[in-house]
């Protein structure tokens, strides 16, 4: 079954397990049952995948890294013995060096407490543990629960640990150094109140300076947010900041897992000088439970200035190792390295086991946008929900809020697994007019500006646009209808203001829309918009809402959008 994401945001879904395990097992049971008796599940259901499938290599954005495919060895490390890792062992870190592979993973043993393991490999899939584990345990005031998600740096031939530090209800950010990955030092909390530690590398998981600073970004929504710090040691961190990831807060449980900067992604291409960051957590789960896999793109000139996100999971689970185990549904990562051309992420399977994914350099980068039904391999949008702000969009929104009914502030355009005109997906679009005498809302929805499109004298804009009526609660008479695809230029102007017409001789500027199309029902706009803005380039797709005057909720669906000359 697939629920919408209009879930009310009142009522989240469960957090990854919390520790120990019963807990977060009574917690993710007590959020289904708030679920199922609010009437937005008919039932519990906690093993089946996503609506959506993950990234190909058609459709990745340049900047991303991926796809991944799982190794066929999988699971690489399961629980054994009696000790710290009789119950589970999970979410390690990764690097590799004189051809080894180092892995440091947590041990979680029949109590829910964890402590870390090391393990090597010299074919980075069958991993030898050490005689010495654990080789971290919680000894400090800030560990007596336990401590977790291990990550793992090299510099200078010193090794960098940075794990969750458990006390009673608390979480901090705990560091500890070895030399010998067997014997460490154990500093304590160096981030407190939070979680997550991914210190900014270059893809050999080597910190790297940035204006004479070590990086750390860190965070979990749950646990304070996401932020900042920075060191000239590795050792000392300050200056910590905020950071915005810019995801609707239907996102939410998530955490940052790792960064990493100056990689490559396609065959040829430069490295990306900008930070990559992958992050977990329900993410685009469609308001299913799951904990997948996902990345963002920030500024390398401006660390806080987030410039992209997928809105698909690079991975998400759907083999059995990650469908069951302590959380089901969940697959999470604090690790990812380059090695002998070709990435590894290894991560951790239903909060259980230890698995890997690889990912190969694409042969090419992102084709030119032409069209999209928003299926698997197709072009998905480069933002959700993010009202345009440049100047072309006018001030992006003016007395629009969030469809009424579900505790939304903003309007809302993203992926459903509910109406399709072909497929199984399609883009929604939602929002609530507050009747004033200019009503809009213009959020942006493709990003063109790699590869921009000319526009020639032939050139076409189609789409399929299905509004709803009031049948739909919440949504207020034909306001629906108030809707256009905009395309915004180089030069800074807008479709919507070219003249341009539909093959109806309507205006494409949503006010223009407004009452000509049928609702409930799939409609089809077609424009040869060449007429009017031929020579202009197109650097971005924007979805506006505008209805001067207007009051009341609006919600729709967009299907199989196409540019063609």
């Amino acid at each position: 079954m697939h629920l919408s994401r209009l879930t009310p945001r009142g009522t989240p879904p469960p957090a990854r397990r919390p520790r120990p395990s019963l807990l977060g097992t009574l917690l993710r049971g007590l959020v289904a049952f708030a679920l199922a008796a609010a009437g937005l599940i008919a039932a519990v259901v906690v093993t089946a995948g996503p609506a959506q499938a993950d990234y190909t290599s058609s459709n990745l954005p340049n900047w991303a890294i991926g796809p991944f495919t799982r190794a066929a060895q999988n699971p690489l490390l399961t629980a054994q013995g009696t000790g710290f890792e009789s119950n589970d062992v999970f979410n390690p870190g990764v690097v590799v060096r004189n051809g080894t592979f180092q892995m440091l993973y947590r041990g979680q043993d029949s109590k829910g407490v964890s402590a870390v393991g090391y393990a090597t490999s010299t074919n980075g899939t069958t991993f030898t543990r050490s005689a010495s584990n654990p080789v971290i345990s919680g000894t400090l005031p800030s560990e007596t629960g336990g401590i977790e998600d291990p990550r793992l740096y090299e510099l200078d031939g010193t090794y960098y640990s940075f794990f969750t530090g458990v006390a009673g209800g608390s979480v901090d950010i705990d560091e500890a150094t070895s030399t010998d990955l067997v014997h460490w030092t154990q500093l304590g909390p160096v981030v407190t109140d939070n979680k997550d530690a991914a210190v900014l590398t270059d893809p050999s998981d080597t910190p790297v300076l940035v204006n004479g600073k070590y990086v750390m970004y860190f965070g979990e929504q749950s646990h304070g947010g996401e932020g900042i710090t920075y060191s000239t040691d590795m050792i000392h961190w300050s200056g910590n900041a905020s950071i915005n990831l810019h995801f609707p807060s239907n996102y939410q449980p998530y955490e940052i897992c790792v960064t990493v900067t100056d990689y490559q992604t396609v065959k040829g291409a430069p490295a990306n000088n900008n930070v990559l960051m992958f992050v977990s957590g329900t993410l685009m789960a469609q308001g299913k439970w799951y904990y997948g896999i996902s990345e963002v793109e920030f500024s390398g000139s401006n660390l806080t200035q987030q410039i992209g996100q997928l809105t698909d999971a690079t991975l998400s689970p759907t083999t059995s190792y990650e469908l069951n185990g302590q959380t089901k549904n969940c697959v999470f990562m604090n690790s990812i390295t380059y090695y002998n051309g070709q990435w590894y992420m290894y991560y951790g399977a239903g909060d259980t086991v230890v698995a890997l994914a690889t990912a190969q350099l694409r042969s090419a980068p992102e084709a030119p946008f032409s069209s999209t039904s928003f299926e698997t391999g197709q072009r998905l949008p480069d933002w959700v929900d993010q009202v345009d702000t440049s100047a072309a969009s006018s001030g992006g929104t003016a007395n629009v809020g969030g469809f009424p009914g579900y505790s939304l502030t903003a309007p809302e355009t993203s992926l459903r697994a509910e109406t399709a005109h072909t497929g199984t997906e399609s883009l929604m679009y939602s929002g609530s007019a507050n009747g004033a005498a200019t009503d809009y809302a213009y959020t942006q929805v493709f990003d063109l500006s790699a590869s921009p499109i000319t526009v020639s004298s032939g050139t076409t804009l189609s789409y399929w646009i299905y509004p709803q009526s009031s049948s739909r609660t919440g949504v207020t008479g034909g306001t629906s209808s108030c809707v256009a695809l905009d395309l915004i230029f180089t030069d800074g102007t807008a479709l919507r203001n070219s003249g341009a017409v539909d093959e109806n001789g309507n205006r494409l500027h949503p006010a223009s829309q407004c009452g000509h199309l049928p609702l409930d029902q799939w409609d089809h706009v077609t424009s040869t918009i060449g007429a009017k803005v031929s020579g202009k380039t197109i650097s971005r797709i924007d979805l506006g809402f505008d209805e001067p005057g207007g009051s009341g909720g609006y919600r729709g669906y967009v299907d199989d959008i196409a540019i063609t000359s």
